[in-house]
């Protein structure tokens, strides 16, 4: 697995869980990274380390808005975390991947955990959604 699959199979994680929150605000610490990250590569460090640096890019990008980020020895603390307009609209909208069913919101409802490979396939999806918008605009 590439470094960037693995960062669109966090991603793909972290929106799961936002999803089942609804417009909650949720809270991430480092219990809730290893929690969430199920695969993880490399040492507890470094995947907290992945999971803060997947979660400040989704900020940049507007997908979610985090109230207040915490960074201390060890590990990150994402304070009121949740999902914007543009990342409900884009966990509504239609992947086309068969894998990914109708939407992101409706694949990651269903019952049951959900293979890695469609964790991937979330993240690959929001991030060229997202590279689409971009490139765009600068067209």
């Amino acid at each position: 697995m590439s470094t960037m699959e693995y960062h669109y199979q966090t991603m793909g994680r972290i929106l799961s869980h936002l999803v089942n929150a609804g417009l909650s605000r949720v809270d991430f610490a480092n219990s809730d990274a290893m929690d969430i990250m199920t695969h993880r590569i490399g040492d507890e460090e470094e995947v907290l380390k992945t999971f803060a640096d997947v979660l400040h890019w989704m900020n940049d990008e507007g997908l979610i808005r985090v109230r207040s980020i915490q960074e201390f020895d060890g590990g990150y603390a994402f304070n009121g975390v949740q999902l914007t307009s543009k990342g409900v609209s884009i966990v509504q909208a239609k992947p086309g991947d068969p894998d990914l069913g109708e939407s992101i919101e409706k694949k990651v409802s269903e019952k049951g955990e959900l293979e890695a490979s469609v964790y991937t396939k979330i993240g690959s999806f929001v991030g060229g959604l997202i590279g689409g918008a971009t490139q765009a605009m600068a067209g």
